[in-house]
């Protein structure tokens, strides 16, 4: 089952929804217009029940090499707020939003409410590093690498990597990395924590789509309710997470899925979920 999209491929396998940024000319350069494609992709995908799990690569030679440039120079058919000339227009939403897109398909990684695994080769930088640090867990072969590059062609950090950045690498690392822009290779990826598991060259898609096909055959509402109460943890205290906890797993509860995964136990065989 595939979907056309003009930047983007998408198909279902297993309950698996797999997202295919599709640019190799550009190394996967976001666009403006890939990332309006990929944030209402992931908006619609919350609601479509056959999508358990979401995988996230990039077609070529690359994961995704950060934004595209030519709209960051301000040169592009879009102009942007601070680089592009004073006489060129700029839309009122994307004065009060610049990144627009880009920072929504930040976002939507979380708001999806599904796990989201990264399938990670070659150039995963930028905006492109930022996109995968979002996923839930990240498989990367032996040629990744990934840099915090912004400051290397003059511009901060944006698309949420000042948020997942230091919860992942840590404080002095987070810095060292978009101080210096710095260009990791894959085992230095892997002892900094920026990529899970460290796999041979071209096998990051089939590693990576066999972990989201065991998640999407788990009991998928529990799943995804343990997901979202490890990212409401990030900003609340231990009081508030505990009424949290309470409230969802009440939620939880009254799935079907909840019936057949205790009875399951108690009869000493294995559960058969159907994702409701």
């Amino acid at each position: 089952m595939a979907e056309d999209y003009k930047y983007l491929t998408f198909r279902i396998e297993d309950n698996v929804g797999i997202i295919t940024l599709n640019r190799p000319d550009k190394l996967n350069a976001v666009s403006w217009d890939l990332a309006e494609e990929l944030a209402a992709l992931l908006l619609k995908l919350r609601y479509r029940d056959e999508v358990r799990t979401i995988l996230l690569t990039g077609e070529g030679r690359a994961f995704c090499a950060g934004g595209d440039v030519d709209f960051l120079s301000g040169e592009g058919d879009r102009p942007m707020p601070g680089t592009s000339s004073a006489d060129r227009p700029i839309p009122r939403s994307q004065r009060k939003s610049p990144g627009g897109p880009f920072f929504e398909v930040m976002r939507q990684l979380v708001l999806v409410d599904k796990p989201v695994i990264a399938a990670i080769h070659g150039h995963a930088v930028g905006a492109g590093l930022a996109y995968a640090l979002a996923c839930d867990r990240r498989f990367a072969d032996s040629t990744t690498k990934m840099a915090a590059i912004f400051t290397n062609v003059g511009v901060a950090p944006d698309c949420g990597m000042s948020y997942f950045l230091p919860r992942i690498v840590g404080f002095s690392n987070a810095l060292m990395m978009v101080e210096t822009a710095k260009v990791f290779k894959a085992e230095e990826c892997k002892e900094l924590g920026l990529i899970d598991e460290l796999v041979p060259e071209g096998k990051d898609f089939e590693t990576a789509f066999e972990y989201a096909r065991m998640l999407a055959q788990r009991a998928s509402v529990a799943v995804d309710a343990a997901r979202r109460l490890i990212h409401m943890s990030q900003y609340m205290t231990l009081d508030e997470i505990l009424e949290f906890e309470g409230a969802i797993g009440v939620c939880v509860a009254g799935s079907a899925d909840a019936k057949e995964g205790t009875m399951a136990f108690m009869e000493k065989r294995k559960p058969v979920y159907r994702g409701v």
